[in-house]
């Protein structure tokens, strides 16, 4: 008993330093959560798009938009019931919207797939939004490639995605690749001799942030491939704001334990799926000439990348080990 007695002060002092810290944070993130909503639409007629994760959340609505605004929309979904239903929700707006096309980021075969499927019944592409994700998986597990699980699908499987539909995005003319990451990239660090946390210590938060700096750094290297090129396309990346959307159904622990207890709170600095997608929207609607090219976008408007990490020479490493990986 004397020796248990001697950790409980050290342990509410963690747990009552690690609150602190959390509220404190929140309050932060507060102060910088903005909530502009995009006020710039175009018609999307005869418009094209895909949107992976589509079925809920950010993409459903960011989905939702382009219908309203005349677009054809593809879901790229893992989740079959709920993208199903999804769609039958779009498409009461506009007959013959939107479709369902099964994809997980997590195995090279299904993203060949989808890619196969879509480019045998659509004969172009104008906009790619990767916007499926995953965050704050508890435990170091790892795709049938054998990359961690977490950036091998918020980053791996959106670079292969990218890469087998590029064709079809030559024949769009001004087309758009969009990348949803994330102000978490800011606490992050990328350890190209470790990506899969073989070596070090494995923290789901940790795997999230450096997964968040690859999406960042494959939207360079994918502009200035489109610029040597001289191709008619963009590629920006973007933060959609805190969101409460089901990315937070991993966490575990006292991870878990604690956000439950302050989640109140959260709704002080949470923008729901609608306010989140705003971001992405001003990327999809703004004039083509208007949007930075290979830029970082945040409230509706160009923001710094002050990560030490995102630099031209990291994007050309991540770049070149990405296609010897998948031999492309």
């Amino acid at each position: 008993m004397e020796i248990l007695f001697k950790f409980i002060p050290y342990y509410l002092v963690h747990y009552t330093a690690y609150a602190i810290y959390i509220v404190l944070a929140i309050f932060l993130l507060r102060k910088i959560s903005k909530n502009i909503k995009n006020n710039v639409t175009r018609d999307l007629s005869n418009q094209i798009i895909v949107i992976t994760g589509a079925n809920s959340g950010i993409g459903f609505e960011t989905a939702k938009n382009c219908v309203q605004h005349g677009a054809k929309v593809v879901l790229a979904c893992r989740d079959e019931i709920t993208a199903q239903q999804s769609c039958l929700q779009l498409n009461s707006i506009k007959k013959k919207s939107t479709e369902f096309i099964k994809l997980d980021l997590s195995d090279s075969s299904s993203i060949r797939q989808f890619a196969n499927i879509f480019k045998k019944k659509y004969s172009k592409l104008d906009i790619l939004v990767n916007n499926a994700g995953v965050m704050a998986i508890p435990n170091r597990c790892l795709t049938k490639e054998g990359f961690e699980q977490t950036i091998g699908v918020n980053y791996f499987g959106h670079f292969l995605l990218t890469q087998l539909l590029l064709d079809h995005l030559k024949l769009s003319s001004q087309f758009r690749v969009i990348n949803v990451s994330s102000v978490a990239h800011l606490a992050g660090t990328i350890d190209f001799q470790d990506l899969h946390f073989s070596k070090r210590f494995y923290h789901g938060m940790l795997a999230y942030f450096q997964s968040k700096i690859a999406n960042i750094l494959f939207t360079i290297s994918l502009q200035k491939k489109f610029d040597d090129q001289k191709l008619s396309g963009l590629s920006v990346s973007l933060h959609p704001g805190i969101v409460q959307t089901n990315l937070f159904r991993h966490l575990r622990g006292l991870t878990k334990v604690l956000f439950k207890l302050i989640s109140p709170l959260f709704n002080f600095i949470y923008n729901n799926s609608f306010e989140g997608a705003q971001t992405t929207l001003y990327c999809i609607h703004q004039n083509y000439f208007k949007l930075e090219k290979g830029a970082y976008y945040s409230d509706c408007q160009k923001q710094k990348r002050l990560n030490n990490c995102i630099t031209p020479e990291n994007a050309d490493i991540l770049w070149n080990l990405s296609m010897k990986i998948f031999g492309l």
